[in-house]
């Protein structure tokens, strides 16, 4: 069976989702202002980060483990400046750089503390972290009729903002088998053990409430 974690099964429609969904993956992390010479995008999908990134890094390194979704990447989001590369964003051996970014991939990872501390080693002194994941305060994983009842209460209001056909791919995704199996593999922290975790790994952190998700940047003070 193949591993409902895994991006490989549906990564064009999932590329194409997020598309739909500008700047959710990007807004807030090019919106910290940071600019620098090297930043990486620790499990980068299809490059929507990345390619923002470009614009304020010398070079931006973008790696994921989803072969398919790194296909996509080089083939719409491709810069000069980026390199994308399918690999365990954890046997990276570059170190010092100016940005460490992740979105939405740490709730994957069985040892989520190594993961952070891992990540932490990567960046310089002077450099940051910035780290969004999902949170959710009522359960770990939540039902599926969670996600299936926000599509339908949410699918009249995408209809006016993104015409019938995309509104009905978005909504026919919500509900297809592969992607639903994915979202039951979810494990979510609290916003409460969210905060507990990342102010020890990383002392004097900043956080921001995205509704669906906490945010968290912090400065390497060496």
């Amino acid at each position: 069976m193949a591993d409902p974690a895994s991006f490989d099964r549906f990564a064009p429609a999932y590329d194409r989702f997020i598309s739909l969904q500008p700047g959710q993956n990007s807004d807030w992390v090019a919106g910290l202002g940071l600019r620098g010479e090297r930043a990486l995008d620790a499990g980068c999908g299809s490059g929507h980060a990345a390619v923002r990134l470009a614009d304020q890094f010398d070079e931006v390194l973008g790696v994921d483990l989803s072969a398919p979704m790194i296909e996509i990447a080089r083939a719409k989001r491709a810069r000069g400046n980026v390199e994308y590369r399918v690999a365990d964003v954890f046997t990276v051996a570059e170190r010092g750089f100016d940005l460490v970014y992740s979105h939405t991939m740490m709730h994957h990872l069985a040892d989520y503390r190594g993961g952070l501390e891992y990540l932490k080693s990567l960046v310089r002194v002077g450099g940051t972290v910035a780290v969004v994941d999902n949170v959710c305060d009522l359960y770990p994983t939540p039902p599926r009729a969670a996600y299936l009842i926000g599509a339908w209460r949410g699918f009249p209001e995408h209809i006016a903002k993104l015409g019938w056909r995309d509104a009905w791919f978005e909504f026919r995704f919500w509900h297809s088998r592969p992607w639903l199996d994915h979202l039951a593999s979810d494990r979510y922290l609290s916003r409460a053990q969210f905060r507990e975790l990342y102010d020890d790994v990383f002392p004097g952190a900043q956080y921001t409430d995205l509704g669906w998700a906490l945010a968290m940047r912090w400065t390497c003070g060496g």
